[in-house]
């Protein structure tokens, strides 16, 4: 009987949520549920309203404790697809010790408790890596995050918008930002509980590789962006969010870099460096389908302007005697001072929260709950897996 009540919750759960609204991800891509005038203040920023970046994705460190660590940031791109970066992934490769959370504004860190509505949780089902992903120089750092069970777009969750081919850098002044949940001071000890968003300018590529800059280390799929003086910038948390831009307030935010890496926070002569979106479309078509990809883009592109060609850009050297790249690895949850060896309990699933579309077919939807089933009892299977050396701390959730 035990046994049977996962399948008679989900089963509820499945016909009470046929009757909610329609909460398919096809919709417009890159549009604000929530109007707001921005201001300052990531580093810098200020709290983001509700439903002010409905693509938001935090990416979450799950325990055998059953606690959740926000670690990265990411775009959802439709109901099964999320775009984030590679380094995150460095230390965690396996898809069950992640979960994605959508259609926050605020995350405690450290939580044992399933998210409330709007909110959504959910599995990785698979991690999508770069196949020339360089750790070392940070070259091609982009991943691909596939969702099961498939997420419901709402009041606070939405698609983010992708670049046309060939639209290349942006060729004119853009209105750009920057959100996550990143530390909000270089010497922070958590990320912040509220997600933040900064207003922040392209700069020009050869000025930000010059010497006094950052030295080479820039390569041509990079995007800078912040300011020559510092003080607003994304942090250590804020990895794998998105940079995004719009021309004007009727265009859509078009997601032109992942957050990679830079060298402290908020720095002068040190912004923060993305992984520009447009030269990985291709691959990103061939992971998700072009017809998913063009469902990103934003229908009429942007016309060119003429400019003078740009020469190219310093070419990128190996790295020695690196810094300590606030990007190159999610803030690391903090150690315990008496680790304890994995425990065997079954893992979590957030049952009471999972939606479905109200047009969904019935066969589609019990599709969808045997694919929640098969995925618990992978959890059940997985439950032991061997944990880093040192053990997560008991913490009181954060408000």
């Amino acid at each position: 009987m035990a046994k049977m009540l996962p399948t008679v919750v989900l089963l509820a759960l499945a016909v009470s949520a046929v009757a909610r609204e329609n909460t398919t991800c096809d919709g417009p891509c890159g549009l604000r549920f929530r109007q707001f005038q921005g201001g300052m203040r990531v580093v810098g920023g200020q709290e983001a309203k509700h439903g002010a970046w409905p693509w938001m994705v935090s990416l979450q460190v799950f325990t055998h404790k059953r606690r959740k660590y926000h670690a990265c940031g990411g775009s959802l791109l439709n109901s099964r697809w999320v775009l984030t970066a590679a380094h995150c992934f460095d230390k965690r490769k396996n898809p069950y010790d992640w979960r994605l959370v959508f259609g926050a504004k605020d995350i405690a860190y450290g939580s044992d408790k399933p998210v409330q509505e709007p909110l959504q949780e959910r599995f990785i089902e698979k991690i999508v890596i770069h196949d020339q992903y360089n750790p070392l120089t940070d070259e091609n750092d982009i991943a691909l995050l596939k969702v099961t069970p498939p997420v419901p777009c709402g009041p606070f969750i939405g698609p983010c918008c992708l670049p046309h081919f060939k639209e290349g850098p942006p060729k004119r002044p853009l209105n750009c930002w920057v959100a996550g949940w990143g530390y909000t001071t270089e010497n922070a000890t958590r990320p912040s509980p509220t997600l933040q968003e900064a207003n922040v300018n392209i700069i020009n590529l050869d000025l930000c590789n010059s010497t006094q800059w950052y030295n080479g280390h820039i390569h041509s799929t990079n995007v800078c962006a912040g300011y020559p003086q510092g003080m607003i910038d994304t942090c250590q948390g804020d990895s794998g969010g998105p940079l995004m831009c719009r021309e004007n307030e009727e265009s859509a935010y078009v997601v032109v870099g992942v957050t990679s890496w830079g060298a402290g926070c908020a720095r002068a002569r040190h912004p923060g460096i993305y992984t520009a979106t447009w030269p990985y479309l291709k691959w990103i078509a061939s992971n998700i389908g072009s017809n998913a990809l063009q469902m990103l883009q934003p229908a009429t592109p942007s016309p060119p302007t003429s400019q003078p060609a740009r020469p190219p850009p310093v070419p990128a050297r190996p790295l020695s005697g690196r810094p300590s790249w606030y990007f190159q690895h999610p803030p690391p949850p903090p150690a315990s001072q008496n680790p304890s060896p994995p425990q065997h309990s079954p893992l979590p699933f957030p049952y009471s929260h999972i939606t479905f579309p109200q047009d969904l077919p019935f066969v589609e939807l019990l599709q969808q709950i045997i694919e929640i089933l098969k995925w618990e009892a992978y959890s059940e299977s997985k439950s032991n897996y061997n944990m880093e050396t040192t053990e997560l701390p008991e913490l009181t959730p954060s408000s």
